[in-house]
């Protein structure tokens, strides 16, 4: 990654709880209503440990910004910034509706680790990121961000495999990576609007498939 775009050593943001009444209010009916549409997504197991304390509320009071790639975020540098909105776009993309870089799912990630996500689990990420991108430097001699699609998606397929410089431990940070990209993206008009059917995809990362004919996207096996 880029080291003008580094934020050298890694400072971890620990945040109290978010006040509630500082938060966007959510009904309770549209509680329920999210909390059973992101778990037929991603299994309720998974939804429950991303939505403790008030991570509904701030995830609801997030504005997305087009332009977030651009700058350092709250957590993540702006290297990291555009290397995960190449993910993002990878595992929800652009179809006939916005997919998750369009909607700034990346900057939604950066602003939930720091708001509701305990510093651990910031590290996990921030150091999954810095791991694809010295593995796309290695493999490709390029940034991941620098990387052709098809290079990109040979890596993340890696990861999901834990197979050549990734191992198991990568693959499960992964996996909590995708949750929170689909759960930002469900977070926005339209992926609340949008519908998806959830499909566990065996052999490994498959990102998301188009279905026109049934008019949905596959997401590969979180």
């Amino acid at each position: 990654m880029d080291k003008s775009s580094s934020r050298p050593p890694h400072q971890v943001i620990n945040e109290p709880v978010h006040n509630s009444a500082q938060s966007a209010q959510v009904d309770n009916p549209h509680k329920r209503s999210f909390l059973l549409g992101l778990s037929a997504l991603i299994g309720s197991a998974s939804a429950a440990s991303l939505l403790g304390g008030n991570a509904i509320n701030v995830a609801m009071a997030y504005q997305g910004n087009a332009q977030s790639w651009q700058s350092s975020g709250r957590l993540l540098t702006q290297g990291q910034m555009q290397l995960l909105r190449d993910i993002c776009q990878l595992v929800i993309p652009k179809t006939d509706t916005a997919g998750a870089a369009d909607v700034d799912t990346h900057g939604f990630i950066d602003n939930q680790l720091v708001r509701c996500h305990p510093p651990w689990q910031q590290t996990q990420v921030v150091d999954l990121l810095d791991r694809i991108d010295r593995a796309a430097q290695k493999r490709f001699t390029s940034q991941f961000t620098q990387c052709s699609q098809q290079q990109q998606l040979a890596l993340l397929t890696s990861i999901e495999e834990a197979e050549k410089e990734f191992g198991h431990d990568d693959a499960e940070h992964f996996a909590f990576l995708k949750q929170l990209i689909v759960f930002g993206y469900f977070t926005t008009e339209v992926g609340a609007t949008k519908e998806l059917a959830y499909l566990p995809v065996p052999g490994g990362f498959k990102g998301s498939i188009p279905y026109s004919s049934i008019g949905k996207a596959w997401l590969g096996g979180l």
